[in-house]
């Protein structure tokens, strides 16, 4: 979020302290006027640094409403660009004497660390303006899709949904938009930009599988590949894939595996859901999920792919919860880079890669749409596939 932090000269220290606390998390504000060029400039520079903010923090102490502080200007220019307010008391002053717009809203007051407090307001502010423009964002994807759903099903060559790659696997476009990713529970909940792409609709299966293990010839063959048929199995998922393995597969097909984020917004949609169908707890007829591990994998585990029709993501991509965790190509970390919000790729390096989407002897609460795994890219599982995808160039 972009604010403008507002103060008297006099008032400089405490503002100082703010503004770090602000910074440091992740916020860009508008602080340092020391080496700004007097006269006109001076006002035109401060007149867009506002006009370019999200949020308005005004210091409120004598010194600030004074009649001669420039305080007041800022102010007057906040108002007429209709920024967000946020008056925050550094000093105790007169009411009678502050500004009818400072009055007109909520006063913030602290009694412990008035720093960390006005960055915890900050967070809170900065999450509603999410939600809001995530809002906006689907009302008016909505809108345009309603008014374009005829040219785009008329258009010669503008599919929805393509066959890719060497496999030949039918594989669904993910338009450009913004998401929210996260939860605040298995990771920091924040809005991330993810270009338009392709992924696979299913996630590969035996019979690609073996496809590929014929044309490469030198690939070591899955765990359990020896207890799977391949013509009664051949629309089950593969599993026992290390993430090399899904890799390989993906680069050999002309494509590549998914981002975590990518992923993410596949399975979530633009409104938050928790599963890709949306609120409602998993039934077998969404995923297939919670079955004894016990069981032997290809005949009663997983299922076949495309068979949960309502367990469908809002893009139409099937099997994103439960039936085998799926690699994506992102290294592991429990940390996120705060300016890292446009197609996220992860760490540079690591020792784990993630998995996503839960298996099929997981319970429900692992097979959500923000519940993160992860393993040595070496491992093998036999609740572990992959799917591909690419960006339909």
């Amino acid at each position: 979020m972009r604010i403008f932090l507002s103060y008297a000269s006099q008032d400089s220290e405490e503002a100082k302290s703010i503004y770090l606390a602000l910074r440091d998390q992740g916020h860009k504000v508008f602080f340092d006027r020391a080496d700004l060029p007097a006269g006109e400039e001076y006002h035109n520079r401060i007149r867009a640094a506002i006009d370019h903010s999200h949020l308005f923090v005004f210091l409120i102490s004598p010194n600030a409403v004074d009649t001669d502080s420039y305080t007041l200007t800022e102010l007057t220019i906040a108002e007429k660009s209709n920024r967000r307010l946020l008056p925050v008391m550094l000093r105790e002053t007169d009411i009678a004497r502050l500004p009818a717009a400072i009055q007109a809203v909520t006063i913030y007051r602290s009694d412990g660390n008035l720093a960390a407090n006005v960055a915890a307001e900050a967070y809170r502010i900065a999450g509603d303006l999410r939600r809001k423009r995530v809002k906006r964002f689907a009302v008016a994807s909505a809108i345009v899709a309603i008014v374009a759903a005829g040219v785009f099903y008329a258009t010669a060559g503008r599919k929805k949904e393509q066959h890719a790659g060497k496999d030949g696997a039918p594989a669904v476009l993910i338009r450009t938009g913004s998401f929210i990713m996260g939860d605040d529970e298995n990771s920091p909940r924040r809005e991330i930009f993810v270009s338009a792409f392709y992924l696979d609709k299913h996630e590969v299966t035996v019979a690609r599988y073996a496809g590929f293990l014929k044309a490469t010839g030198n690939v070591k063959p899955p765990e359990e590949w020896d207890t799977v048929d391949i013509q009664i199995g051949a629309e089950l998922p593969v599993v026992g894939v290390d993430w090399h393995d899904a890799d390989s597969y993906c680069r050999w097909a002309g494509k590549r595996l998914p981002t975590e984020a990518e992923w993410e917004r596949a399975a979530r949609g633009d409104d938050e859901r928790k599963y890709p169908w949306g609120s409602d707890a998993p039934t077998p007829e969404h995923a297939t999920f919670g079955k004894p591990y016990q069981n032997p994998v290809y005949k009663d585990g997983v299922a076949r792919v495309g068979t949960h029709s309502k367990g469908m993501s809002p893009f139409g991509i099937d099997d994103l919860s439960g039936n085998v965790w799926e690699w994506v190509s992102d290294w592991y970390a429990e940390s996120f880079r705060r300016d890292d919000m446009r197609n996220p790729q992860g760490p540079e390096n690591g020792t784990h890669k993630v998995m996503r989407g839960g298996g099929w002897y997981d319970p429900p609460e692992r097979i959500t749409t923000t519940k993160r795994m992860y393993t040595s890219p070496d491992d093998r599982s036999d609740s572990v596939g992959f799917r591909c995808a690419n960006d339909g160039k």
